[in-house]
């Protein structure tokens, strides 16, 4: 057998094997309507209307924080509210496309974030 016919065979056998994995999915299109996950493969939380624009806040598992993005702009990631558990939560902002927008509405966007954090997740006492 030639070298290129054994790599087309390791190849296509390679193919097959990944598509026999069960990966979890990332994104579906439509979304979920029981947990929909978004295009980084975060659960979705909520979507709220803040200014008159669809932003969605998922969870980061793992961490005191929800990532908040547009569900009608691309890029769509705007940052994230952190430090939910603490007494003071605030906005990261992620990059300079969205800021002067996440600026203006903060207050609103940590008031949504607060509200879905304590309604959506659990603290675990052992």
């Amino acid at each position: 057998m030639s070298p290129d016919h054994t790599a087309r065979r390791s190849r296509a056998r390679y193919i097959e094997a990944l598509k026999a994995i069960p990966l979890p999915v990332r994104h579906t299109d439509p979304s979920d309507p029981a947990l929909p996950i978004d295009l980084a493969g975060l659960p979705v939380l909520a979507t709220e209307t803040v200014d008159e624009r669809q932003v969605r806040f998922s969870l980061i598992v793992g961490q005191t924080r929800l990532r908040l993005t547009f569900t009608d702009t691309h890029p769509n990631l705007i940052g994230s509210v952190i430090n939910l558990s603490a007494p003071r939560a605030r906005l990261v902002i992620a990059g300079p496309l969205h800021t002067e927008w996440a600026l203006a509405n903060e207050p609103a966007l940590i008031d949504h974030a607060i509200r879905i954090w304590n309604a959506d997740t659990r603290t675990c006492n052992r």
